[in-house]
């Protein structure tokens, strides 16, 4: 049976099992339900989480895990999954073309940004993996918590968790509740956003709740990119028809429109000569705003006056105008059946995606329309044996299938892909854990994998010259740049009227007979047929010991494997790239001290990276090649550090937080190649000529060696500091004054390693002033997020004209909110 018809089929029975719980809801008496925090000892109260698939205190269990509370999300105004890397030290988030999204966890993650590559950092949502990283936003609102699992999450978590896990949990339905609340807030940028919920009884064993979010924003850059225009939807039904059975139904959707920022131009990239040929590369910073847009008049001025020596002319534009227009939507069931014995939780699941989105970056325009499936059944077992030893037994059948294509105009080539892809993945996990005396608890756990995917695709890639490239230089001062056309049909007919020969051989390599000309310009059609298929299999496993040396202190090590299943790229003779495993080791220690009112978190890793996959855009080993995006397996890497986790109440209305990491990375081998096309790479990593077979001949290239360089997005030092203090007002009112900055330290994000690719060290501060009822029925929050107004540099890549178009975190943004509930 196909998991779609498995999930349907669970689906509609939970549906029909709903339609006759009402009738017998008021022959029970109601059960609490949901998760609780143990607040009888006073101080800092217990957080529950549900890192192991249980729930269980944060404070309790013997793993790294960052755990953003709701407030945290609405303070930093929390829309995309992008900006979670403002409330948490060990992530990086960043917002790629359209609706993507790139995580790094420690320095370990990959540039996912198609339908045929897959996130090293696993997101779930309502306990359901996500497997599109375009999939991952319209979920930030009425949420229990964010969890952040630091480290591979090779067992309970382990499809394609190398870095780590991101888990999004929703607020579910409360029995007997009649409760809501509201949030309005409004800002610079003309910034609307808006988060509603409401929880109603229905009879003494059924509940519903439904929430809802709005954020809708003018532009950030000055061609009016940046802009948003989203809207999200959620509805649970959750049942209680007797004290050993609960089941809950929840349907989302999501709505992402407006559009990404262009970007900047950072500056410009120019080869210099002296009296022995070449002499390296001049950087010339363009001085331009990071607001300023690619589109914008004074950044086309400069684009147009770049000289492109492939097409022997200047006057290149950007034009392509970005936008989103994505919707999502997914149906979950959650069912668990407590017996005697132990409980079982079954969670189907089904979600679709449809997304068409352009944006720019390197490209006068990139375009890409596509339609994702995915299906799934997961099964819990979750029991005691003994006193001393419980255990967890569960299994995951996921499926999924994309539909897609895609165009990406760069001036001088444009490829025309469409292609299909799809992946079948089977789990079976386990965990069991021992405690041969009180204070000591020892787990075991494993997970074994088995991935199939599939890939058929066409990319019929289209190049661009103005007779020979190479030297003496050619000039074409009338040719057309790549037109801004929708179809591949259109652009053939847009060269073929104007007499312009589309070839699939260089006309300069023919001779003139067969119509050969060294000066006369042509495209040259490159088509890339991939048609295969990959099959991983593997076994991870976590090995943890657990020592209580008090009801409020313990110390804890484990080590555990992770495994990030391989891969395709639309790339002649690198078609695919295999899969990449890490191993981490942990030494932590989790306190409570000063009668609960100071907590102390410490943790040691060490990981150990290997046959690592990185994406980048690059050359394949056609003949000649054409410039692509594609994942390799580059090498291996070391990654080891610290993170200290503070929270301080000092008095009754204060408190204070820090989250600090320290990170020490190394590639141990790290080699790449690019072609030989005269000119050498521009970058700060060694490298030598070389040669490389592929299935069109033997082609020159150059061998880029970048090891010993530290890992990409992985600060040394990062950290954030925070502080609130509660001022009562009467017996019937408060204010509460919240500040806090956070800190990164240089990084990059390239494998070029160019000085003026770093991303430099940057605080960012924020603070609220809040005046509301001591029950919060009602208040008003004045707030500034980026209270200095810096934009550190998230990444940067060259054009064709030589400009590095570049794109920075949110400017500042200030406005006021208000709220209550009841």
């Amino acid at each position: 049976m196909s998991a779609k018809l498995l999930v349907s089929a669970s689906v509609g029975a939970l549906c029909v099992f709903f339609a006759s719980s009402a009738a017998v809801a008021q022959e029970t008496q109601p059960v609490p339900a949901g998760p609780t925090q143990d607040t009888s000892q006073g101080g800092i109260t217990d957080i529950i989480v549900t890192a192991q698939r249980v729930e269980e205190s944060g404070q309790s269990i013997p793993i790294p895990v960052d755990i953003i509370e709701p407030a945290e999300l609405v303070q930093q105004n929390v829309i995309r999954a992008e900006d979670l890397s403002r409330l948490t030290p060990s992530l990086a988030a960043n917002g790629g073309g359209g609706p993507t999204t790139v995580f790094f966890v420690r320095g370990v993650g990959n540039a996912t940004v198609n339908g045929y590559s897959d996130p090293a950092i696993s997101f779930n949502y309502d306990g359901v993996y996500i497997g599109r990283p375009t999939s991952t936003s319209g979920v930030f609102y009425d949420l229990q918590r964010v969890e952040v699992l630091k480290g591979p999450q090779g067992t309970l978590y382990g499809r394609n968790a190398t870095g780590g896990a991101i888990n999004v949990i929703p607020n579910r339905p409360e029995l007997g509740e009649t409760s809501g609340n509201f949030m309005l807030g409004y800002g610079n940028y003309d910034w609307l956003t808006g988060q509603a919920a409401v929880n109603v009884p229905l009879g003494q064993d059924v509940a519903l709740r439904a929430a809802g979010s709005i954020s809708h924003r003018d532009a950030l850059q000055s061609d009016d990119t940046g802009n948003q225009r989203e809207y999200a939807g959620r509805l649970q039904v959750y049942a209680e028809p007797n004290d050993q059975l609960d089941v809950r139904l929840a349907l989302d959707f999501s709505h992402q429109g407006g559009a990404s920022s262009s970007g900047y131009y950072l500056g410009a990239v120019n080869p210099t000569f002296g009296p022995t040929g070449f002499a390296g590369y001049e950087f010339v910073p363009t001085g331009f705003s990071t607001q300023q847009g690619l589109l914008d008049p004074a950044s086309n001025a400069l684009m147009a006056s770049r000289f492109i020596s492939q097409v022997g002319r200047a006057g290149a534009v950007v034009d392509g105008q970005p936008f989103n227009d994505n919707d999502y939507w997914g149906v979950t069931a959650e069912l668990n059946y407590e017996t005697d014995v132990g409980t079982l939780t079954i969670q189907p699941a089904y979600r679709e995606a449809s997304i068409e989105y352009a944006f720019n970056g390197v490209f006068r325009q990139g375009f890409t329309k596509e339609k994702d499936k995915q299906a799934s059944v997961e099964a819990r077992w979750a029991s005691d044996l003994s006193d001393s030893v419980d255990y967890l037994l569960g299994a995951i059948y996921f499926d999924e299938d994309i539909d897609a294509t895609a165009r990406y105009n760069q001036q001088t080539l444009v490829p025309f892909q469409e292609f299909t892809t799809g992946t079948e993945s089977l789990a079976g996990f386990g965990k069991v854990t021992w405690r041969p005396i009180e204070p000591l608890s020892l787990t075991m756990a494993g997970r074994y994998t088995s991935d199939k995917k599939t890939f058929d695709g066409v990319s019929n890639v289209y190049i661009l010259f103005c007779g020979n490239p190479a030297p003496p230089q050619d000039f074409c001062p009338t040719l057309p740049f790549a037109p801004l056309v929708s179809t591949e049909d259109e652009f053939r007919a847009f060269y073929t009227s104007l007499g312009i020969p589309i070839t699939p051989v260089p006309l300069f390599v023919l001779p003139p007979v067969a119509g050969g000309s060294q000066t006369a310009p042509f495209v040259l059609f490159s088509p890339i047929v991939i048609n295969d298929s990959l099959k991983n299999d593997k076994f991870t496993y976590r090995l943890a010991a657990q020592y209580d040396l008090s009801r409020r202190n313990m110390i804890y090590a484990s080590f555990e494997t992770g495994y990030h299943a391989g891969g395709f790229s639309f790339a002649r003779g690198i078609s695919t790239y295999e899969p990449e495993t890490i191993k981490a080791f942990t030494l932590g220690s989790k306190n409570r001290f000063l009668d609960n009112h100071l907590q102390v978190n410490v943790e040691a890793f060490l990981w150990k990276y290997k046959n690592q996959q990185f994406s980048q855009f690059g050359y394949d080993l056609g003949n000649p090649p054409s410039t692509v995006f594609l994942t390799r397996n580059i090498g291996d890497s070391t990654i080891k550090g610290v993170d200290l986790d503070l929270e301080y109440l000092p008095a009754e209305n204060t408190q204070l937080s820090a989250n600090v990491q320290y990170l020490d990375t190394k590639y141990d081998s790290f080699v790449y190649y690019s072609p030989n096309q005269g000119l050498p790479p521009n970058t700060t990593c060694p490298y030598t000529p070389t040669t490389q077979s592929t299935p069109g001949g033997t082609i020159n290239v150059f061998e880029i060696d970048c090891s010993g360089n530290v890992a990409f997005n992985s600060p040394k030092w990062s950290f954030n500091l925070n502080g609130q203090q509660t001022i009562p007002i009467g017996n019937d009112y408060k204010a509460v004054l919240v500040a806090g900055t956070r800190y990164r330290s240089s990084s990059y994000s390239s494998a070029d390693y160019l000085p003026y690719l770093k991303s430099e060290a940057t605080f960012v501060s924020y603070a609220s002033v809040t005046f509301g009822r001591e029950d919060d029925s009602l208040f008003v929050s004045f707030y500034i997020n980026n209270i200095e107004d810096n934009r550190r540099l998230i990444g940067g890549t060259t054009n064709p004209a030589g400009l590095i178009a570049a794109s920075a975190e949110q400017p500042r943004t200030y406005g006021v909110r208000i709220g209550g509930q009841f």
